[in-house]
């Protein structure tokens, strides 16, 4: 029996991981992120694979950059032509944000 609710437990976490980066892929095409971030190159913005190579095992330090409150730490020269889009982030939750994030971190 405790192996069977374990597990059911795990489900839950792997499921609610999923469903944040889903929720993250949703909120980054909606919010134009997609605009000038392509999955595998670099145009206007950084590739959402080189910010996740840059930001792996850095959540709280992405999520803080996406609040407006820590410094870029991929590709600082473009910065001034982030800076709009991170005052309409500025409206999302917690919750959004971090899945704004684990969804970015999710692309390799």
């Amino acid at each position: 029996m405790k192996k069977l609710i374990m597990a059911a437990a795990m489900g839950v976490v792997i499921t609610a991981g999923g469903a944040l980066a889903a929720d993250g892929k949703a909120i980054f095409q909606s919010k134009g992120c997609a605009a000038c971030h392509n999955p595998t190159v670099d145009t206007v913005g950084p590739s959402l694979k080189k910010i996740a190579q840059v930001y792996a095992g850095k959540l709280d330090e992405l999520i803080a950059f996406l609040k407006g409150q820590g410094k870029p730490h991929v590709d600082p020269a473009k910065f001034p032509i982030m800076q709009p889009q991170l005052n309409q982030l500025k409206s999302l939750s917690d919750a959004e944000i971090k899945a704004l994030a684990e969804y970015m971190l999710s692309v390799k």
